[in-house]
Formats: structure tokens, C-alpha cells, sequence
């Protein structure tokens, strides 16, 4: 995964060139085009996918021009606290994850969420394909979660998780579950699980399927990228090489 972006191809579409040029996701950029606020040529546009020149088309966000130049591409590991938000913005004031990083120059925006009760592991960049590819759901990328539940569950009961459990979801499952240490007390245990899909509380529905409520949920890892000993609201800024590492199978999967 490259650190800085290559020339610009001479075509891209919409979507794409706003991701890459206004430093949004292409999820905001669909936004922004579905809002009416996007222009090419002055015309404002409704379909994401419309082909750019990037050398000739002149585009904007409501009044402010975007162009595609060679920048550098940023790459953080936030350790999210519970009761933030993972957006850039909330009409209600609550905690962003955005406010732990403001002296950051960069404008950056969050690679996919974690829930509001759910702390951990967030990536943030200003790199629009690297965000497209983690988030694209034929990468398939390992998210690995440690979970405190209320009581312990039997081995059998975990197991359960790998095997797939109906819930309001649908039929989910996860890729890895097992206990971190067999000695448990009655009131609480920890489980490691890992899964794929990241569903809107996907966690926290599985164990309520199977009578065991979540009190903690904390994403430690993304692919074989570990958050390891990070403080909570601290941020890192990452290497090629440990960027690499979120496409990387964890080493309790065989891929």
C-alpha cells in the first residue's frame, strides 16, 4: 500500500476523484453527490459514477474547488474510548473520535466504525482507496474483538459462535472464538473472537442469542495489525510496512 499517490490517471470516476482529492470516503463522496452538492463544469452531477478528466473538469463541493495533486497519504491507529462517536460530526455534541486528533493537519476521516459503547482499534487516514479496499466486503479482513460478558459460558456455547447463530441480522458466524483463560470467575469471562463482517452490533447480538450480555467490547487488531499496549485517546502514526500488516491473516486463521 502506497504512502504517497501516484500521477492521477487522466479518467476517474466521480466518486472516486472525491476520495482522492477532497480526503473523504467514497461512502461521503456518494453522500455529497446524492445531496446535490457536488459540480462539474458548474453542472451539478447525481451519478457517482461519472468519468472525470482529471485534467480539463473543473469540480467542486458546493463552493470550494477540488483537484487531484500528489500528496502525501496518512495513516493512523486511534485506541477509540467507549461513549465516542466514530463520525466527524454530531448535530448533539457528543465526543468525536476526530477530537483526539485535531492538532493532526491532515483532514482525515474514520475507515469504517466501531459502536458507541464499543472502544479499540479505528484506523484513520485521507486515503480513500486504502479505506474502499478495508471496508469492501470481498476483502474479507479479520477484525479481532476482546468481549467481557456477564457469566461463563461453556465451551460448547462458544463454540456455537463459530458455527453460526440466528439473529436479527440474520444467520451470522464468527471465524475464531475461544476463552483467553479457562480460569473464569462466575460473574464474567473474557472471549476472544474475531469475524469479518462487522455488522452493526453483530458482537453484541451473537452472545445475547446465546443469554450472555456484553460488557466490554474492545477491538484489538485489524488483520495482523495489533493495537498491542496503545492508551485509550492516544493515536499512532503508521509505517508502510505496519499499514501492510491490515492485509495480513492473523495467525490463529489459516487462509
Amino acid at each position: 500500500m502506497p504512502l504517497k499517490s501516484p500521477n492521477p490517471p487522466k479518467l476517474l470516476r466521480l466518486n472516486k476523484f472525491l476520495s482522492q482529492g477532497a480526503g473523504c470516503s467514497r461512502r461521503s463522496a456518494e453522500d455529497l453527490i446524492k445531496k446535490g452538492q457536488v459540480f462539474v463544469n458548474n453542472k451539478k452531477i447525481s451519478h457517482p459514477a461519472c468519468l472525470i478528466d482529471t485534467q480539463k473538469d473543473k469540480v467542486r463541493i458546493r463552493k470550494k474547488s477540488v483537484s487531484l495533486k500528489t500528496k502525501t497519504f496518512v495513516y493512523l491507529m486511534l485506541n477509540k474510548p467507549g461513549k465516542v462517536l466514530s463520525t466527524s460530526f454530531d448535530p448533539k455534541g457528543r465526543p468525536l473520535v476526530m477530537d483526539y486528533i485535531k492538532k493532526h493537519r491532515e483532514r482525515l476521516f474514520a475507515v469504517g466504525r466501531l459502536d458507541w459503547d464499543s472502544e479499540g482499534l479505528l484506523l484513520l487516514t485521507n486515503d480513500g482507496d486504502f479505506s474502499n479496499k478495508v471496508l469492501h466486503p470481498k476483502s474479507k479482513i479479520p477484525k479481532t474483538y476482546l468481549v467481557k460478558v456477564r457469566g461463563c459460558p461453556k465451551d460448547s456455547q462458544i463454540k456455537k459462535l463459530v458455527q453460526g447463530l440466528s439473529t436479527p441480522l440474520g444467520r451470522k458466524k464468527a471465524l475464531f472464538a475461544k476463552k483467553i483463560s479457562q480460569r473464569q470467575n462466575i460473574k464474567s469471562s473474557w472471549i476472544k473472537v474475531m469475524i469479518s463482517e462487522g455488522k452493526k452490533r453483530q458482537i453484541r447480538l451473537m452472545f445475547e442469542k446465546l443469554a450472555y450480555p456484553v460488557q466490554i467490547l474492545r477491538r484489538t487488531a485489524i488483520g495482523r495489525l495489533k493495537m498491542n499496549k496503545l492508551a485509550k485517546g492516544s493515536f499512532v502514526r503508521l509505517t508502510q510496512k505496519e499499514v501492510e500488516k491490515v492485509f495480513q491473516w492473523p495467525k490463529e486463521l489459516k487462509k
